[in-house]
Parts: structure tokens; C-alpha cells; sequence
């Protein structure tokens, strides 16, 4: 088997050798890759062992230029890049907790005729490539008995089609039924959500998709809100959840390993980060560790104090006084369950 530095140069002489119509020499092909017009020899004998069909053609001094058919892939120049074909690995990946929908199957698809256009030497060589990228997660939703009624809502959505839904509310402990208007789909840390007028309620809520039990289009057809957008519902919401409230400041420190994770990522459109320095003593040393004081604009904060929760005493809610307080009550509540 092949190392992974030769494999990642073969898929690169790929790509050139199709996408160069009129040919590419020896030279540019060793140039282009940095190594020996040698060592370029016996890729292209390797690949042409794999069922790749190269051919070449001779200018008047003898110089061949090498190409691969641009027909190669069907009809029409198919040619992956590397980074292409990963973002492909990727998606197919990406989008396996929604296996046995037709939002997954489409990728699905596309990878399996991908792959149907290689021979299958070459498929077995390049077998490597799946192991560049693994993605790991947990607490994954089946949605393989979900298809039906994903699909479903989908077209309920495109045709703007009421739905007459069976749900089961976790948090009422209950199951309902409700005329409901869908607007859209939102995919959110792996978990589907449909976002939508429920007549039940009177107001826009959103459902997650593994709870409805039934989806059923009735004869009834509804208008989309014309100011309605899906990312706007979300702007102040700091997960899924609705937020109906009003806008406020939020200020907490971070400090220790809590305050590098942090700042390595986004976590809301709306935050702002700023390190305060360890504050000096009067002996010798200063405090151990500077904090990250982090700002954020939100008007629903039920995942974000389960957020705050998970940093333990490494995060401190400094504003507001009524959130630091309610995070305060419910720490104690929590730490009565052990000292029971």
C-alpha cells in the first residue's frame, strides 16, 4: 500500500492530467509536484495499473505530453480535487444521523455515483482518504423511522400546505394534535426542527422533527409571512430555543481552561471577548491566570445557563444581577441532590 503523501500526489496528477486538455510534459507534472521526472514515471505506470486510461501525445522533437480522456467521467469533465473530495467525505458524514431521509440519501447518492466512475483499484487505493477525516459525535437522533414525515413537511413547506400534526411535548409530558403552517427546516447540532405557525397556540413555534409522530397535508394552503426569515428567529436565541423576550446584556468571566476554549470559537453572533489581566499582589507572584470577559446580547437564556453550567467554577456571571442570581438557585438545588 501506498503512503499517504504519494496517494495525495496521485490525486493531485489526477486532477492535472484531466483538467489540462491539451496535455502536460514530464517536466511541469515533476515541477508542479516537487519531485523527479523519475519518480513522476512511476506514478503514471501506477496509475495506469489502477485502470486510469492515460494516453500521450509526441511533438516533433519527441517530448510527450500526458492527459487522461476529458470524457473520462461519463459525459462531461467530472474531476475532483482533493479538497473536493474530502468536503464530500465530509457532507456524507455530516449528514449520517439523518440516514433513512431523503435529506441524507441525496448526498448519498451523489458519493455512491462518484465513486461508480472510478475503477475499483483505483476505489481500493484511494481507500485511504476515508481515514483523513473522522467525525465523532454523540447523543445522535435516529431519524431512519422519521423519513416518511420529514419528506412530509418538506413538500408541506415548498407548497406552503397546512399540516395536521400529532406531537409529543417531553417537557407537558403529553401528546397533542395541531393544524400547523411550516416555514422551514433547520438542522441544529445534528437534530432536525421544523419552524412554523402552530394554530394551537396562536404563535410561531418549532418542533423537533423526531417528536412528531404523525405529518398529514391537508386541503388547506397558507401565506408565508413576508417578513418572515428563518435566521431571524434565532438572532437573540442562544440554541433552538424560541426567544421571546426582551434583549439583554450578558457578562460573564471566564478563567482557566474555560477561557482558552471560549475564545476559540463563535459561539454567538453576538458576543465580544476581551482578556482582563491577572490582577498584581503585593507579594511576589501575580494571580495565576488572566479572564476572558465575554459579552453577549440574548433574550432566551435556558441553553445558555445549561452552557454556563458546564464550566463549573471556571465561569462567573457578572451581569445581570437577576441571571447570576437565578443561576445561584439553581447550583444550590442542584448541590441539595448530593449532600442528601
Amino acid at each position: 500500500m501506498a503512503d499517504e503523501s504519494q496517494i495525495l500526489r496521485h490525486w493531485r496528477l489526477l486532477r492535472m492530467l484531466q483538467t489540462r486538455g491539451e496535455g502536460i510534459p514530464l517536466g511541469d507534472l515533476a515541477s508542479e509536484t516537487g519531485v523527479t521526472e523519475r519518480t513522476i514515471q512511476r506514478d503514471l505506470e501506477t496509475l495506469k495499473k489502477l485502470g486510469f486510461p492515460l494516453e500521450h501525445d509526441s511533438d516533433e522533437q519527441g517530448k510527450r505530453f500526458w492527459r487522461m480522456p476529458y470524457d473520462f467521467f461519463s459525459s462531461g469533465s467530472l474531476a475532483l480535487s482533493l479538497t473536493e473530495a474530502i468536503s464530500l467525505h465530509l457532507a456524507d458524514k455530516v449528514l449520517s444521523p439523518l440516514s433513512g431521509t431523503y435529506l441524507a440519501d441525496g448526498i448519498g447518492t451523489v458519493v455512491k455515483k462518484v465513486r461508480s466512475l472510478l475503477p475499483s483499484k483505483a476505489l481500493e487505493y484511494f481507500s485511504a482518504l476515508d481515514e483523513m477525516i473522522y467525525v465523532r459525535r454523540t447523543g445522535v437522533t435516529d431519524y431512519a423511522e422519521s423519513g416518511p414525515i420529514i419528506r412530509t413537511i418538506i413538500d408541506a413547506c415548498r407548497d406552503s400546505a397546512t399540516l395536521k400534526l400529532s406531537y409529543r411535548a417531553i417537557w407537558r409530558g403529553e401528546e397533542y394534535e395541531t393544524k400547523f403552517d411550516p416555514f422551514g427546516v433547520v438542522l441544529y447540532d445534528a437534530d432536525l426542527f421544523v419552524v412554523g405557525y402552530s394554530h394551537r397556540s396562536g404563535a410561531t413555534r418549532i418542533f423537533k422533527a423526531a417528536r412528531i409522530t404523525e405529518a398529514a397535508i391537508l386541503d388547506e394552503g397558507f401565506e408565508r409571512p413576508k417578513d418572515f426569515k428563518l435566521e431571524e428567529q434565532f438572532r437573540s436565541s442562544f440554541g433552538i430555543f424560541q426567544a421571546d423576550g426582551k434583549v439583554v446584556e450578558i457578562i460573564v468571566r471566564f478563567t482557566g481552561v474555560a477561557a482558552a476554549y471560549v475564545e476559540e470559537r463563535i459561539w454567538h453572533e453576538s458576543q465580544q471577548l476581551s482578556w482582563q489581566p491577572a490582577e498584581e499582589t503585593l507579594f511576589e507572584q501575580p494571580a495565576d491566570d488572566a479572564a476572558l470577559i465575554a459579552t453577549f446580547r440574548l433574550a432566551g437564556v435556558v441553553e445558555f445557563k445549561r452552557w454556563i453550567k458546564g464550566f463549573g467554577d471556571q465561569a462567573q456571571i457578572l451581569k445581570p444581577k437577576s441571571l447570576r442570581d437565578e443561576l445561584r438557585d439553581e447550583l444550590r438545588a442542584a448541590l441539595q441532590n448530593y449532600d442528601s
